[in-house]
Parts: structure tokens; C-alpha cells; sequence
């Protein structure tokens, strides 16, 4: 019989971007990830919502909300 347990590595990597600077913050709950995302894009920053294997998985754009990917 097989044990499953969950990852505590991060699932979802967002970069954060004001179109000079950009910097990366890690989350293992995708829902936070989210919500994280759309606080930063209404304050004006280009997220881009990155998986842990490396793959663009979603867009956000300043106050505009998401980018299908």
C-alpha cells in the first residue's frame, strides 16, 4: 500500500512586473495565487501567473484583469 502526500513546494509562481523592476512570489495554493494576482494587477503591475514545471499558465493585466493563456 502507498502513502500519498502533499507538496509543500510551490505550485504557482507569479512575476510581478512595472515594466522596469519585476520580482517573484511562490505559492503552494492556487485560489491565493489568484487573488494575489488580481491585487497586483488592480494596483498596476503585468503578472504573469507561471506553473512550477515552467509553464505560462495565466495573464494579468494593469486594472484590465486577466489574459486568456
Amino acid at each position: 500500500m502507498s502513502q500519498t502526500s502533499r507538496s509543500t513546494s510551490p505550485v504557482v509562481l507569479l512575476r510581478i512586473s512595472d515594466g522596469s523592476f519585476h520580482m517573484h512570489r511562490t505559492f503552494s495554493d492556487f485560489a491565493q495565487a489568484v487573488r494575489s494576482a488580481e491585487a497586483y494587477a488592480g494596483a498596476g503591475f503585468l503578472v504573469a501567473m507561471i506553473s512550477a514545471t515552467g509553464r505560462f499558465l495565466m495573464g494579468f493585466n494593469p486594472r484590465d484583469g486577466r489574459i486568456a493563456g
